[in-house]
């Protein structure tokens, strides 16, 4: 009878590692054929171990399903004003315009509008404070324009939130910027289609080839990169 029991539990196991095997190999065959998966070169178990890379393949997805054709650059590094480097989580090339996207891995309340210094998350009864996410891509955008030579007008800044956020009250004030959460994503996605065109698939083609270069940093140059952050916050 223990036998019995050994070699059932033994199957059961068997079967679970199976599936879950499975599950893995299916998922990792859609990290690969994702532009996100393309592009960064990364393994899928690396992607899912971090949770601000798994946060901007899975908006990824959502973009990769857009019902119009686009041009994804994911972790873009670009010149800053200072002389530096700054990186742009993600943008979205397409006839409707340069959105600029800063993907935010928050969860619980999230509560700020366009003008405040800071946002607030408010988890498990605790509040935590992080930079206005519009006010940073604001300054992406900056950098961007300088860069590119491509006039305002094109932009579109959007912030988005992964699923466990609950964006409770976040305002905005401009044209052009959106806040949108990760279940809301699809449908912000469905109306750009009723927007007018304002570059050309010419266009589209010379502005990714500029900043292609920006998406190939080494490990040791996006480190590097870290570092000199982490020390501008010390002084």
């Amino acid at each position: 009878m223990k036998e019995f029991v050994w070699a059932v539990s033994i199957i059961c196991i068997l079967l679970v590692f199976g599936v879950v095997l499975l599950k893995y190999l299916s998922e990792n065959k859609k990290y690969k054929n994702s532009s996100y998966g393309k592009q960064s070169k990364k393994s899928f178990w690396k992607i899912i171990s971090n949770q601000g890379a798994r946060g901007e393949y899975r908006t990824s997805q959502i973009i990769d399903k857009a019902p119009f054709k686009n041009k994804m650059l994911f972790n873009c590094y670009i010149p800053n004003r200072s002389g530096d480097k700054t990186e742009i989580d993600m943008i979205m090339l397409c006839q409707k315009g340069i959105y600029v996207i800063e993907n935010k891995n928050y969860s619980g309340w999230i509560f700020g509008n366009e003008k405040s210094k800071n946002w607030c998350e408010t988890l498990k009864g605790k509040k935590y404070f992080f930079y206005n996410p519009i006010k940073q891509n604001k300054s992406h955008i900056k950098n961007l324009e300088k860069q590119l030579q491509v006039g305002d007008g094109k932009y579109v800044s959007l912030i988005t939130f992964n699923a466990n956020a609950n964006l409770k009250k976040v305002s905005t004030e401009s044209s052009g910027i959106y806040v949108v959460g990760y279940k809301q994503l699809k449908k912000f996605m469905k109306k750009q289609t009723d927007k007018p065109d304002i570059l050309t698939d010419e266009q589209i083609e010379n502005i990714y080839q500029q900043l292609l270069p920006g998406t190939k940093l080494s490990d040791e140059e996006k480190q590097e990169h870290v570092n000199r952050i982490k020390q501008q916050y010390k002084k």
